[in-house]
């Protein structure tokens, strides 16, 4: 069903698209595609069923306990997250019943957006490449890092505005607009981060036409519409405080410079368990913390006008490309962040599989690395009392393959987004050059 206003035919403004090696132009999947879809998915549904992992849903099952029985947020109890993040909390709260009931519903709730994500990418791989073995590689990718993170990635909510932000990216591609402006509003109300989205998708959008932008603005205004009654009831703007308020996370790219500066003897700073997380403190920790907020506001904005120059001069032709530009804003938002959970990393995934699909993959590979091994930070590690050595070096490691990738990213898509050199025009009937003595 078309959203009001969404395009269906390409304008005078858009670049004719380059012609595949092997196009495909249904996305339709064989049976063999479902069963390899239901493989990749199994491990998962397991692991939400048996492991007795909690992570921080028992948090979730607290404030929508809280909230169904009759508590406002933010009023009466703390709510650290956007507004949305609470709807899709109470539904395994009231199935769920008690705290282990809910582990085992939300468990399995995320394991239908992880199909859906993984349903995306081969859709879109079958769509690029039909029969060939490169359709395979984005859900193949994603289904190996998916299952390395499980120990954070079926405990925290994080998948589900990953799965936002990434069909808002196919619905871009696919010239649904007004879909594509209603995932990433209600991604940014669930996790904020899909925003750093908007400005490329106004300037895709804007180089379509008029009618495509209107259909991506309303999008946007729908998604966000519902918090204007909700406003009059709950004062769901707090949650921003209780972010402004924290620290240097111990995971950040900073803070794992700042750690090994103090192991080696250049800086102090104290490893503290805060309400959220872990953090560094001290009189370094809060220097180095004021400078990586301002390095975070400036680089994030920076990225993202890159990426819309880019898109503006170019626009994006596949669904690669189209990841590829939204991983310059999304990589600098999480890397240069002053807290960066394990978790964030699976903001980046979905967009770095389906840039496997053509052109260079080292960026992408390096990303995906990086998500995997993040898991080794806490495989018997000292993460309560602090990094040792080896996993201080690993944390170092992990960032600078995010770091990158982003500015590999970056790199490609400042060259990619410079116009096409056009060819001279066709002299008619010139005449020959004369023969030189």
């Amino acid at each position: 069903m078309p959203f009001p206003g969404d395009s269906t035919r390409p304008s005078r403004a858009e670049c004719r698209p380059v012609s595949d090696s092997n196009p495909s132009a249904s996305s339709r999947l064989a049976p063999r595609h479902w069963v390899a879809l239901a493989v990749s998915v199994l491990p998962l549904v397991l692991y939400a069923a048996l492991s007795l992992r909690e992570g921080d849903l028992p948090l979730y099952f607290r404030t929508a306990r809280a909230f169904l029985d009759g508590a406002t947020p933010n009023r009466d109890f703390r709510f650290e997250y956007p507004p949305y993040a609470l709807l899709w909390f109470v539904p395994a709260t009231w199935a769920g019943g008690d705290l282990r009931g809910f582990i085992l519903a939300f468990g399995l709730q995320l394991t239908l957006f992880d199909a859906f994500i993984k349903w995306l990418l081969l859709s879109e791989g079958v769509r690029r490449w039909g029969t060939s073995w490169r359709a395979w590689a984005p859900l193949a990718a994603y289904f190996v890092v998916s299952w390395i993170q499980s120990v954070h990635y079926l405990k925290r909510y994080d998948v589900i505005p990953a799965a936002l932000a990434l069909a808002a990216l196919v619905a871009l591609m696919r010239r649904r607009e007004g879909w594509a402006g209603a995932a990433l509003a209600v991604g940014t109300v669930t996790k904020l981060y899909p925003a750093v989205l908007v400005p490329l998708a106004l300037a895709v959008c804007w180089r379509r036409g008029a009618k495509p932008t209107r259909a991506l603005l309303t999008g946007l205004v729908a998604g966000v519409l519902p918090l204007v009654p909700l406003s009059l009831v709950w004062p769901w703007w707090q949650f921003a405080s209780f972010h402004v308020e924290r620290g240097l996370q111990v995971e950040a790219f900073s803070a794992g410079l700042l750690w090994a500066a103090h192991q080696l003897g250049l800086a102090q700073a104290q490893w503290v368990h805060a309400p959220a997380s872990y953090e560094l403190h001290g009189a370094d920790a809060e220097g180095v913390r004021a400078v990586t907020r301002q390095l975070w506001v400036a680089g994030s904005l920076l990225a993202a006008a890159v990426s819309v120059r880019a898109a503006w001069r170019r626009p994006p032709v596949h669904i690669e490309d189209l990841a590829r530009l939204s991983l310059v804003p999304l990589t600098a938002f999480v890397i240069l962040n002053p807290v960066l959970s394990p978790q964030y990393l699976i903001w980046l995934t979905g967009a770095a599989a389906l840039a496997l699909l053509s052109g260079r993959v080292g960026p992408s590979v390096v990303l995906l690395v990086a998500a995997a091994i993040t898991r080794g930070l806490f495989a018997g590690s000292t993460y309560s009392k602090g990094f040792q050595p080896p996993y201080t070096l690993l944390l170092l490691v992990r960032n600078a393959m995010v770091l990158g990738a982003g500015v590999a990213w970056a790199r490609e898509t400042w060259r990619w987004g410079r116009p096409a050199v056009a060819d001279p025009p066709e002299v008619k009937d010139a005449p020959s050059p004369t023969p030189q003595a």
